[in-house]
C-alpha cells in the first residue's frame, strides 16, 4: 500500500498520529504472539520424544523402572512428562507492558517442569536426563516469531491497523 502526502506537514502528522502511537502496540502484539506460540508448542511437545538438531536432542528414552512405575499408577507407559497433564497445563506466558522494548517469559511455576527441563543429578550422574522442551520450542518457533513480529511492525509503519487474529495463526509453515 503506497501513501502519498501533499506536504511535509501531512507526512509528519501521519507519523505522529498514526505510526508512532501504534508501534508500541505492534511490538507488544508481536512479542505476545511469539510467547504464546512457544508456550503452545511446549504443551504440544510434552509426552513425546524430541529429535532434531537442537541442543540436548534426541531426548533419552524412559527407563524401564519409570515405565513400570507409570503402568503401576495407571498411566500410559511411554509418554515422557505426561501423566495427569497437570505439569503440561502449568506452562504459561507473561508479557510486559506495551513499548518499543517488550519482555516475555515462558515457563512453569511447577518444580516438576523445572526438573523435567534441566534434569536431576544423583551421585554425580543424571538421575533424570534433561528434556529441553522450552529451548527446543523457542528454537523451532524463532523464524515464525520473527516473521510475525516483523509483519506487525511493518504494518504499523505503513499505518495499517493490527489484524484481529494472532500473527502465528496467520502464518502457515
Amino acid at each position: 500500500m503506497t501513501r502519498k502526502f501533499q506536504t511535509l506537514e501531512g507526512f509528519v502528522a501521519h507519523l505522529q498520529n498514526r505510526v508512532l502511537p501504534s508501534l508500541p502496540v505492534a511490538v507488544h502484539r508481536g512479542v505476545q504472539d511469539g510467547a504464546e506460540l512457544i508456550r503452545d508448542t511446549v504443551k504440544e511437545q510434552i509426552g513425546q520424544y524430541l529429535e532434531g538438531p537442537e541442543d540436548g536432542l534426541p531426548t533419552a528414552p524412559l527407563t524401564d523402572s519409570t515405565i513400570d512405575d507409570r503402568i503401576r499408577k495407571g498411566f500410559t507407559p511411554d509418554d515422557p512428562g505426561l501423566r495427569s497433564g497437570e505439569m503440561r497445563d502449568s506452562y504459561g506466558a507473561r508479557v510486559g507492558e506495551e513499548g518499543l522494548e517488550v519482555e516475555a517469559s515462558i515457563g512453569s511455576d511447577d518444580l516438576k517442569a523445572v526438573y523435567f527441563e534441566l534434569g536431576t543429578i544423583r551421585d554425580g550422574q543424571f538421575h533424570q536426563p534433561p528434556r529441553p522442551e522450552l529451548s527446543v520450542a523457542a528454537s523451532r518457533c524463532e523464524q515464525k516469531i520473527a516473521r510475525g513480529a516483523g509483519r506487525m511492525i511493518v504494518g504499523a509503519l505503513e499505518g495499517r491497523p493490527l489484524p484481529n487474529s494472532r500473527s502465528h495463526e496467520e502464518q502457515a509453515d
